[in-house]
């Protein structure tokens, strides 16, 4: 009867074996930060971002100080064009290490288009946050002062505009966005005169000629706000100043003829 029983012992044993060997694969396999760090990186590589995302938080569940973790979650937030939260990651990342490869790069890159995204769908105040940021990680790149002067003219922050504007022209040694420095200081001026601020319209203009002083349009501006802010002998030196740059100027005649 014993001898009977050994086929079903041997079943038996070998069962436990299998399943023992297959407990030691199961641990053999378990999710490491290293292992799914590799993971998401291969999928960033291949464009496959959803999924690279799952992988990568993972790694910074089981150990939040790998940097390199946050590095390409910045980088898969930021080719999905998810501004906020790729800065958010890129910012972990320079915390944890602000000397590792391509953290600073890429903190900083995040910032300058999630800055430029904010001033598209006008929101001022994100889009102030990132330049400024920006601005304290680079203070002598006058792209910082250009974003936070637009933004603060969108705010309707027209001193802390022209005091932007100025520092980022202060900045830019090589002329590498004086233009769009000077086009911020006009368009500036012409939107605070629109919202009947006068005296900051003037300001902002007043610095604009300064820097381009060959404009007829810009005095003509510059006149108009003068008016607005009831100084008729500035307001004529800046229509004269027009008519010296372009004796046919339309609106520049028009004026002086109002002002006689």
């Amino acid at each position: 009867m014993s001898e009977r029983r050994w086929p079903g012992v041997a079943v038996l044993a070998w069962l436990l074996i299998a399943s023992l060997l297959g407990g030691c694969a199961w641990i053999g396999f378990t999710e490491t930060p290293d292992s799914l760090l590799k993971d998401g990186q291969k999928l960033y590589l291949a464009r496959r971002y959803d999924e690279a995302i799952i992988k990568l938080e993972r790694v910074v569940e089981l150990d939040n100080t790998r940097w390199l973790a946050y590095l390409y979650l910045a980088r898969c937030y930021m080719a999905k064009g998810s501004w906020t939260v790729a800065i958010s990651d890129a910012r972990l990342a320079y915390e944890t290490d602000p000397d590792a490869e391509d953290v600073e790069e890429t903190l900083s890159t995040a910032l300058l288009a999630g800055g430029e995204s904010a001033l598209r769908t006008e929101r001022f105040t994100l889009a102030l946050t990132d330049f400024t940021e920006y601005a304290s990680l680079h203070p002598n790149d006058p792209r910082g002062y250009l974003g936070i002067g637009r933004a603060d003219i969108g705010a309707g922050r027209y001193t802390s505009a022209l005091d932007a504007f100025t520092r980022g022209i202060q900045n830019d040694r090589i002329g590498a966005v004086k233009h769009d420095l000077l086009q911020g200081l006009l368009d500036g001026g012409i939107r605070a005169l629109s919202h009947g601020k006068a005296k900051p319209a003037v300001s902002l203009l007043q610095e604009y000629v300064n820097e381009n002083p060959t404009n007829p349009t810009a005095y003509v501006v510059l006149a108009k706000a003068w008016l607005a802010s009831g100084s008729g002998s500035n307001a004529r030196q800046a229509v004269d100043r027009a008519l010296m740059l372009d004796p046919h100027q339309p609106e520049a005649i028009a004026l002086m003829r109002s002002l006689r």
